[in-house]
């Protein structure tokens, strides 16, 4: 999918309703992933990065046993041309969303994310009672060329109380996946090659 065309969100977020995760590949022109990349290279060569951290309030701390990605907070308000033309698509879905699942989705937030090899992040919700305004999680996978034998799936676990049947996304370079953060467990398993992405969260107004 192109910046300039979003008839098939009505499509996925019918699926997002249903499901409560949807894959959209292509989400963004190969030119616009370009300039992400490079924009994602360059915060971390002037280390812009910090390990990501677990925990609620006082309790925040590295536990690298838990999650190994390091990430880079951006705003729309002073992103480069990538990302700001990435703001304004996931603002097309914000405003898909709303229409079809009623959710009050009032902002955005978003990290740049990376996995060195060897990384992951254990089984969790996205919406906690810390973060309750995160409403649905989107994730846009930059790195391109992954196979399978790179690793760094994204794991979603299907059943209630995140049981059950599971789904495994390839982290391949546009697609971005959206599943409701309070309710889709998920994981991201071991990587061997580092894996780049732009996470955030649809919220409720705070």
């Amino acid at each position: 999918m192109s910046t300039d065309t979003f008839e098939l969100f009505g499509v996925e977020t019918d699926a997002l309703a249903e499901h409560g995760w949807v894959v959209v590949p292509d989400f963004l022109a190969p030119s616009s992933l370009d300039s992400l990349r490079e924009e994602a290279r360059r915060l971390w060569s002037e280390g812009q990065f910090s390990s990501a951290e677990v925990g609620q309030g006082k309790s925040l701390q590295v536990r690298p046993e838990i999650r190994g990605d390091l990430t880079c907070w951006i705003e729309p308000t002073s992103a480069s041309p990538g990302i700001a033309t990435y703001f304004a698509a996931v603002e097309e879905l914000r405003q898909a969303v709303n229409r079809r699942l009623f959710l009050g989705c009032f902002d955005f937030e978003a990290h740049l994310a990376v996995y060195p090899p060897g990384a992951f992040y254990h089984k969790h919700l996205d919406r906690i009672p810390s973060v309750a305004h995160r409403l649905v999680s989107v994730i846009l996978y930059l790195e391109p060329d992954w196979r399978g034998e790179d690793g760094g799936q994204l794991r979603l676990y299907l059943g209630e109380g995140g049981v059950g049947p599971t789904h495994d996304v390839l982290p391949a370079a546009g697609s971005l996946v959206a599943f409701l953060a309070g309710q889709v467990h998920h994981e991201v398993l071991p990587t061997n090659r580092s894996r780049w992405s732009i996470t955030g969260w649809l919220r409720a107004r705070t």
